[in-house]
């Protein structure tokens, strides 16, 4: 995979704490933990789209508004 090397600023106090984290060795560096941190964020982010999605889907599919799905969920919940 191809890479790129980006500059980006960070405050002073991010960067502490990201060098705390170095030097306790709970990530080998702040190139490690700031990609990471990214794709872990871009994943998340990419699995929230698609779950929203789905369930927009869903709901132009079986002609659900909104008030329906709280409906739906009130009736689970008394039912518990």
């Amino acid at each position: 995979m191809a890479t790129a090397m980006i500059q980006i600023p960070f405050q002073e106090e991010l960067l502490q704490q990201i060098d705390r984290f170095v030097e306790r060795k709970v990530v080998p560096s702040r190139e490690d933990l700031i990609r990471t941190a990214t794709e872990m964020y871009v994943l998340r982010k990419w699995n929230w789209q698609n779950l929203f999605s789905y369930g927009e889907q869903l709901a132009l599919n079986n002609n659900l508004l909104e008030d329906d799905v709280k409906n739906e969920i009130k009736a689970y919940r008394r039912s518990k």
